[in-house]
């Protein structure tokens, strides 16, 4: 975490110190990596009125001649439950992209369901740092494809590390695997390579959405966001203290190095992608610090795509709404800075937009939906004028004080809130306070 010092050149010290470690001078091999890859964006719709979950498939040439089945893989999907966007972000290569109508939500591609027919004259040649966008893709209501189905897309998996650096990011996330806190990939080593080496945190570690059970339809999902150099296991007393009767945690696992437009993007995805399989009615999201940023955006990105809201709770803890000076001091200093801190830097863009539709506050404001109830907990310590890592201040910026139902501060420090017993025992009132409603399973 960033420290929150009083005095200026204490601050300026402490920085100094950090940005002249190895870690920062690793960034630039990890951001070369990154910035080697291409993106692909664009939409899809159906002309069948009747469609189910839209599927969205990449493939990628590979050596040989084009016609040649053998010559191409399937590399990665895009789940959408109605018309809408969606995007891939790829090794360069010579990409083609087709999409069916998953009639039944299965993510299995059965003969009769409607898809968009082959056309080797649309393929897509996509370069380093390239980005190829309006890729827009209607799929014929009789379309059809003459392959051997059924094929069953959710079981696409890159397997080896070479593998994986021919095909997707998406490719090496995980979507609802079920484990416990005491996985080894949640470890301390592991979130602060999230930090400082987000990319090869990625091919190691499988962020993306864990349960900690398996799925049970009558139980509301808890998604819980953690922070920057963060992990699952910071919710550990939270989870603990919930009421499994009623409750299923979920924890998003993500490398805190990232920007965070593309973590919210991401997490929009996850998210619709498992309400495409399992149908649920509401999810419930809970986020301490950073993670409260990652989270509005997600909401936002996720009812702002012309789907039913399911989010009817959102709890942010300790979040810096304001953005943190010691960001905006990495920034302008650090020879590599963390992607992350631009992010973070007081008055950024990214800030900006998570209240506002252009770059400034000049522009028309920007609420989470009236069906989202908003609570904001803060942190502070008697002798501070904030948590000890964030200032009030930053929690307390007038936007995020406007749209919130109610405010809570808690006598704790940054870390120290996610384990005290008020918060606990406030978290457990806030999530019993949602009326349930069935899965639509």
């Amino acid at each position: 975490m960033f420290a929150a010092f009083k005095p200026v050149t204490v601050i300026l010290l402490m920085v100094a110190l950090l940005l002249t470690g190895c870690d920062v001078f690793g960034l630039k091999e990890q951001y070369e990596k990154a910035e080697a890859f291409c993106q692909l964006r664009g939409s899809v719709r159906s002309e069948n009125p009747n469609s189910g979950n839209l599927v969205v498939v990449l493939l990628r040439h590979k050596d040989g001649l084009l016609e040649q089945k053998a010559n191409w893989n399937l590399v990665d999907h895009f789940v959408l439950d109605q018309p809408g966007h969606w995007f891939f972000y790829v090794r360069p290569g010579t990409y083609y992209l087709t999409a069916f109508d998953d009639l039944n939500h299965d993510l299995i591609y059965e003969r009769d369901e409607p898809t968009i027919p082959p056309n080797l004259n649309k393929l897509i040649q996509c370069g380093p740092g390239q980005i190829k966008a309006n890729l827009d893709l209607v799929i014929p209501r009789d379309g059809r494809i003459p392959v051997d189905a059924p094929i069953d897309i959710s079981k696409l998996q890159a397997r080896s590390t070479v593998e994986q650096m021919n095909v997707a990011l998406g490719q090496v996330t995980t979507i609802g695997e079920v484990t416990t806190l005491q996985d080894s990939r949640f470890s301390r080593e592991n979130a602060h390579k999230g930090l400082w080496q987000p990319f090869d945190f990625l091919w190691e570690n499988k962020p993306g959405i864990y349960f900690l059970e398996p799925y049970q339809p009558e139980k509301i999902p808890v998604l819980f966001v953690h922070g920057i150099n963060g992990t699952p296991l910071d919710f550990s007393y939270l989870i603990e203290q919930l009421d499994r009767s009623r409750f299923q945690p979920w924890v998003l696992y993500y490398p805190s190095g990232g920007r965070l437009q593309s973590l919210g993007a991401y997490l929009d995805q996850m998210v619709t992608r498992l309400q495409a399989e399992y149908r649920f009615r509401q999810l419930l999201v809970v986020a301490h610090s950073m993670g409260g940023l990652v989270a509005r955006s997600f909401i936002l990105r996720h009812t702002e795509t012309e789907r039913d809201n399911r989010i009817p709770l959102f709890v942010s803890i300790a979040s810096p709404w304001d953005g943190h000076k010691a960001a905006r001091l990495g920034v302008n200093y650090a020879p590599n800075p963390i992607r992350v801190w631009y992010d973070l830097a007081p008055g950024s863009e990214f800030l900006t937009r998570l209240f506002y539709t252009g770059k400034d506050t000049g522009s028309t404001r920007r609420f989470l939906p009236a069906t989202t109830t908003y609570h904001l907990i803060f942190a502070f310590l008697p002798t501070e004028s904030g948590d000890g890592t964030i200032s009030l201040t930053s929690q307390l910026r007038w936007e995020a004080q406007q749209e919130a139902a109610h405010l809570y501060g808690i006598s704790q420090s940054h870390a120290g809130v996610l384990t005290a017993p008020r918060t606990a025992e406030l978290l457990n009132r806030l999530l019993s306070s949602v009326e349930a409603t069935t899965s639509e399973k």
